[in-house]
């Protein structure tokens, strides 16, 4: 008995046309996947996507953004990933720094805002009151005609406002030194001392402006004059030694 024969259909070829033309594209999309992966390698050699940052500093001090520069670099070298919280944070640690902002202006462009500490006073020989009373210490010695403040660094906040009512009774005369112990004293730029207790301070002040301005016509007191105002009803009057 004969076979049947099953009838397959032929499978038709591709055209040889078809095929190139399948591979032509395949290789037209790999060398642009190529030719993009390559200007991205070029852009990310070069500087072009590095980070720029703008500074904009509000101080009273003489100041370089190299010295900000140098102390972000660490948190900028990866440049696609930048943190400006972090920038901030490490700003911060600069002692001459009262406050500071970041914003991105652009993906790789950044504005940064720095208000910078001045100096109203100088504390001892370790640190800066800023005249918002606050206290700095930069570790390095700057050259300031700033008057001095000898007080405990707890009670810097307190002194430094006192200070600031002490020059305002005295002005135009400029405090030189407010030491402030278990009493105030105070020197002037003058060279005259005033005593001045721990209590009612403000009220004794005002007795030696009007004490004063009655004894400057006599160089001894207006040079060499140590007032005692700690008296209920006046006060003592000494002299510097020569």
């Amino acid at each position: 008995m004969a076979k049947e024969r099953k009838n397959q259909a032929k499978k038709q070829k591709t055209p040889l046309k078809s095929v190139l033309k399948n591979l032509a594209q395949k290789l037209a999309y790999l060398g642009l996947a190529l030719a993009l992966i390559f200007v991205l390698f070029l852009i990310d050699q070069s500087k072009l996507l590095n980070p720029k940052i703008s500074w904009e500093i509000d101080g009273q001090l003489i100041s370089h953004a190299q010295q900000y520069e140098d102390l972000i670099t660490p948190l900028t070298n990866n440049k696609y990933l930048i943190n400006l919280n972090h920038l901030k944070r490490k700003l911060r640690e600069s002692p001459w720094i009262a406050d500071v902002e970041a914003e991105r202006i652009f993906w790789n462009h950044i504005k940064v805002s720095i208000q910078e500490h001045d100096i109203a006073m100088r504390w001892g020989s370790e640190g800066y009151i800023s005249s918002k009373g606050v206290l700095f210490k930069p570790n390095l010695t700057i050259r300031s005609d700033a008057p001095i403040g000898l007080f405990s660094e707890n009670n810097i906040t307190d002194s430094y406002y006192d200070f600031r009512q002490y020059q305002s009774i005295l002005e135009p005369v400029k405090i030189s030194t407010f030491k402030r112990t278990s009493i105030d004293e105070l020197t002037l730029e003058n060279n005259i001392k005033i005593i001045l207790g721990h209590q009612k301070q403000t009220e004794r002040l005002k007795i030696f402006v009007k004490s004063f301005e009655k004894l400057k016509k006599y160089k001894k007191i207006r040079t060499r004059g140590i007032f005692d105002m700690r008296y209920p009803n006046g006060f003592a009057l000494s002299y510097s030694p020569l």
